[in-house]
């Protein structure tokens, strides 16, 4: 080969490398590129100041995260090309789930199919030695979760999901119109009263106890990203004393029967003892695992004691001496706000709707004092649903027939006792105890809320039904439209 075809050859093999280079580091290439631009563009506008273009996006203001830096063995990446090498027979299943979290699926069955299609496999097995393609693999780099202040706290107009809802696509899909209905907030289970934590856990405990094996939410991660790209408001709530799993997992961190010695139960309530170090450590670091996810909140439920039961029969280990339950209760909420504080996410608390009304039995045997409470969490979200009331509570037969009145009532009682804290209640969003549940029954509450001096409201419906939540948000818009065109007509 002559000097000259060696060079044009070695020219040749040096742009191909170049160009390879830069198809596996574009996305570094693309922010490098950005910062030098930005950096110009400064510089110009520095000389000519009355220059009209916006700078944004630059270098130092866009952190991002290489999403494969953690790729399981196995698995190779090529920019967004990704390919699982299988070093025996394995299961489609298997694949799929170590996958999940590097493509756009949400669910690991859908992934799964996928492999399944794109690969033209007939089984559900990859032979030992084969190379299958991972169909819609992401970016290698992503934008980086990275808060250094709390979020503001929204004026939250909320709806609550079940794991299982939430993880659903028809849920996700169902969700985009209620958000164009003025819907910005979600509140999802991330561990319920069952006790089963609704994704897969970091957190040494839940993978010891295997909380997490029944999990509605395949990739948690994404969730959030999601909702959050989505401009929502996200919450993850934590069923914290009354949970099944960790119950009969671990018997011993149940409250005990003084008469049988064994684990006490109300029924079918279980409940772990709220007084046990153990118990109270696992939450706050499912709390921990949450905030560190990017969710917005963290919600407490059942961040009380029992009321229901024989509760003379019931027995607690005391770990942090004698105390009384809203001492206990107290204790706990500053244990856990003082972890999750650190890591810039609000803390919220849901209550039981009558305690606002300050009657000593239903505090001391809650252990929900508001005014303590309040020192450690950054909202109260009271259980006011109507229908919860007893008959002629507060001289009124039908509580479930006054929307307005317990929302409004007990909203106003919640505030002169926590001041300083934000107040948002839980809104009835089913029928129950009802004589006419409708959009207008919704609105009732919501006027209620909003006279109070709330700063929003979250709607509740244990199966996740809200047709008429959405008819009320869209004429609560439409009303809040009229107004707006009012007040600039009268200018």
């Amino acid at each position: 080969m002559n000097p000259r075809n060696r060079q044009i050859l070695t020219l040749l093999l040096c742009t191909l490398m170049l160009q390879w280079l830069i198809i596996i580091h574009a996305p570094t290439v693309a922010l490098v590129a950005d910062g030098i631009q930005g950096a110009v563009l400064g510089l110009y506008r520095s000389v000519f100041p009355r220059s009209t273009f916006t700078i944004i996006g630059t270098l130092e203001r866009r952190e991002h995260t290489a999403v494969y830096r953690g790729l399981p063995p196995d698995f190779i990446h090529c920019g967004r090309t990704l390919l699982f090498r299988a070093p025996r027979e394995t299961r489609v299943k298997e694949v799929a789930d170590s996958a999940l979290r590097f493509t756009h699926f949400f669910r690991r069955y859908q992934l799964e199919r996928a492999i399944k299609e794109y690969n033209a496999l007939r089984s559900d097995f990859v032979e030992k030695g084969s190379v299958v393609y991972i169909p819609y693999s992401i970016a290698p780099m992503i934008p980086a979760f990275k808060r250094t202040a709390k979020p503001p706290i929204i004026e939250s107009r909320g709806l609550y999901y079940t794991g299982g809802a939430i993880a659903s696509e028809k849920t996700l899909r169902s969700l985009e119109r209620f958000l164009e209905a003025g819907i910005n907030t979600v509140v999802f289970d991330a561990k319920d009263i069952t006790g089963i934590v609704n994704y897969r856990s970091h957190v040494p405990a839940a993978m010891e106890y295997d909380t997490h094996a029944r999990r509605c939410i395949d990739d948690v991660d994404k969730l959030i990203r999601h909702l959050k790209d989505r401009g929502v408001y996200v919450i993850g709530r934590i069923a914290v004393f009354h949970d099944h799993a960790l119950y009969r997992a671990k018997p011993e961190f149940a409250i005990r029967s003084k008469s049988s010695g064994r684990p006490w139960s109300a029924g079918g309530e279980l409940w772990c003892d709220p007084t046990n170090k153990h118990v109270q450590d696992y939450n706050i670091a499912l709390a921990i695992e949450l905030a560190e996810k990017g969710v917005d909140e963290i919600q407490f439920d059942y961040i009380r004691f029992p009321t229901s039961g024989n509760l003379g029969d019931a027995v607690y280990a005391r770990h942090f001496g004698a105390m009384s339950n809203e001492a206990t209760i107290t204790d706990f909420l500053k244990r856990a706000h003082a972890e999750l504080a650190p890591r810039h996410v609000n803390l919220s608390v849901d209550i039981f709707g009558v305690v606002a009304w300050g009657k000593e039995i239903d505090i001391r045997s809650t252990g929900q004092r508001i005014e303590q409470m309040a020192k450690h969490c950054e909202v109260i979200s009271p259980m006011l649903y109507p229908s919860h009331f007893n008959d002629n509570f507060d001289g009124y037969a039908n509580p479930g027939d006054q929307p307005y009145y317990f929302i409004n009532r007990g909203c106003e009682r919640v505030k002169a006792l926590a001041p300083r804290t934000v107040v948002r209640p839980w809104l009835q969003a089913f029928r129950w105890r009802t004589k006419a549940y409708n959009d207008d029954y919704i609105l009732e509450q919501v006027r209620g809320a909003a006279e109070a001096g709330a700063k929003g409201y979250l709607f509740w419906n244990a199966s996740n039904s809200y047709d008429p939540v959405y008819t009320a948000m869209l004429r609560l818009a439409a009303d809040e439209r009229k107004k707006y065109a009012e007040r600039g007509s009268g200018q």
